[in-house]
């Protein structure tokens, strides 16, 4: 398991927040989301196997959100 926390820009609400963490957890190998509007940031939890950092940032792009940066 391994884990990614990502700078999402583009948040306005709490609902923005429910939309990335859920947008995520739909991502096959995902184990666990947390997303924070108060901060800024998405923290991931997924299997490297089935998933990798660039198929996460792109679901939350997708969804009309910018990723600043990912650690």
């Amino acid at each position: 398991m391994k884990s990614m926390i990502a700078a999402i820009e583009g948040m306005h609400c709490e609902g923005c927040a429910e939309t990335i963490k859920a947008l995520l957890s739909l991502e096959a190998g995902v184990e666990a989301v947390g997303v924070s509007y108060h901060e800024g940031r998405a923290r991931v939890s997924y299997d490297p196997a089935a998933v990798d950092p660039a198929k996460l940032v792109a679901a939350i792009e997708k969804c009309g959100y910018k990723v600043r940066s990912t650690a």
